[in-house]
């Protein structure tokens, strides 16, 4: 039952949040006839309704593809400041995990060599001492 309860909380609360950035729609203003020269009384051929519906496609085809490069062109935009930030980010980083490998080798080097000076002393000093 908690499962379920929390189940709906969290539909309803995906679905408030959907409305909520939902952006108004917006509508073109109605074309006349008149506009473009079209007789409404007449009668037209078929060919001219099919030229009329072509360069209708045509130019729908060409306002989705306005809109869509206009849409990803602000999309772009927006997300520039963060892509410049995370490469920034990723810089400082890179520089810290070399300097940490670079430590490590260091560390890593005089380790062995103060083990080797050390045992040679010891080894030398048994050595005098027989």
């Amino acid at each position: 039952m908690r499962l379920k309860t929390l189940l709906l909380l969290c539909l309803l609360l995906l679905l408030t949040t959907q409305t909520s950035f939902a952006q108004s729609k917006t509508n073109s203003k109605p074309i006349s006839a008149s506009e473009y020269g079209i007789d409404l009384t007449r009668n037209y051929t078929g060919s001219q309704v099919a030229e009329l519906i072509a360069i209708v496609a045509q130019e729908a085809e060409l306002s989705i593809d306005q809109a869509f490069d206009e849409g990803f062109k602000k999309g772009f935009l927006a997300a520039a400041p963060n892509v410049e930030y995370w490469r920034v980010k990723s810089n400082q980083y890179e520089k810290e995990i070399a300097q940490l490998k670079k430590e490590k080798w260091l560390f890593c080097f005089s380790g062995f060599s103060a083990g080797l000076a050390l045992g040679g002393g010891i080894g030398f000093s048994i050595r005098l001492l027989e």
